[in-house]
């Protein structure tokens, strides 16, 4: 029970991605129900819920990381998948996949939630993922255009109201219940830790089963070719994250964690959605990459969020190991 304790987020990634693979069925039921809305209000709520507010005071840290945060996502990443596309002589689905989910701002949910269990700043690592998705609305046309020469127009004012109603209001929300019933909040901390992890868990599930029978079209070969370049790229940016924060910025360590999982993570929905905009009637195969890139992102950084909260840090209260 202590290594299932111990390992929990890693297993329940690994469930999700297994289930998606094997029992898709009710995973694409659910998501047509719009169950991942729900999920992602209540793990932002849990995260407000158990978010120190001292840690918002520190905003030279927060504004630090949100300069490096977007240089990693968002200049850094593309040069690396263009530098990829070009040495692997890439042509066609390959080639515009891997650029479009590379060019992708950073997960919504999986990030930061990992960023936590990781024994990360949570406020960090919230802050990041709703200012750098805000900033690639605006990005992520330009890196694609520069790259593939594709013009994207994607619905800002959509995607803005999601980030508010999913993300902003739940975390406000939970942040004002734990000023005025602290008491309570506090009696909520086993749910606060579990929850977010079982509700990642799901969402994985869902989001891996409604795209199952273009994952089944893969094969080990074409895989391989994928799955390598994207850990490669995937790695890199984290360690350039960490990197940048720790010496470069020299934030605390909570801050470099949180910034090396959340900025090196590519969202699957919008790169799904440019995919469909922009690319689908020409190149239906370039989803394959994005649905390669982010099960293999999320896998690798929950090898890393075990290893790093096993060896402590200054885990936000909403990130320690379950008890």
């Amino acid at each position: 029970m202590k290594l299932v304790r111990e390992n929990l987020l890693l297993l329940i990634i690994c469930l999700g991605l297994l289930l998606a693979w094997f029992l898709p069925e009710p995973g694409r039921i659910l998501k047509n129900w719009g169950m991942s809305n729900p999920l992602i209000l209540a793990i932002f709520f849990c995260q407000g819920l158990g978010l120190d507010g001292r840690e918002l005071q520190r905003r030279s840290q927060l504004a630090k990381a949100i300069g490096w945060g977007f240089v990693i996502s968002q200049i850094i990443g593309p040069l690396l998948a263009y530098t990829s596309v070009y040495f692997l002589n890439w042509r066609g689905d390959n080639q515009i996949g891997f650029m479009v989910i590379c060019c992708m701002a950073p997960t919504l949910v999986s990030g930061a939630v990992l960023a936590g269990r990781a024994g990360g700043d949570g406020a960090t690592a919230l802050i990041l993922a709703v200012g750098l998705n805000l900033l690639g609305i605006l990005t992520i046309p330009l890196n694609l255009k520069w790259s593939l020469g594709a013009v994207v127009r994607l619905d800002t004012a959509g995607l803005l109201l999601k980030l508010v109603l999913l993300v902003l209001v739940p975390a406000v929300i939970g942040q004002a219940i734990k000023k005025l019933q602290p008491e309570w909040a506090r009696q909520q901390e086993r749910l606060i830790r579990i929850v977010p992890v079982v509700a990642l868990g799901i969402i994985v599930y869902l989001s891996c089963s409604s795209q199952a029978d273009r994952l089944q079209e893969l094969t080990l070969s074409h895989l391989g070719s994928l799955l390598l370049p994207s850990v490669t790229v995937h790695l890199l940016l984290l360690a350039a994250g960490y990197a940048g924060a720790r010496y470069l910025l020299r934030l605390e360590e909570p801050s470099c964690r949180s910034l090396a999982i959340v900025c090196s993570q590519k969202t699957l929905p919008i790169a799904i959605a440019v995919w469909s905009i922009a690319f689908a009637e020409a190149y239906p195969l370039a989803v394959l990459p994005a649905l390669v890139f982010h099960p293999s992102q999320i896998f690798c950084d929950g090898v890393l969020a075990t290893f790093w909260g096993k060896r402590g840090g200054r885990p936000s209260s909403w990130s320690r190991d379950i008890n």
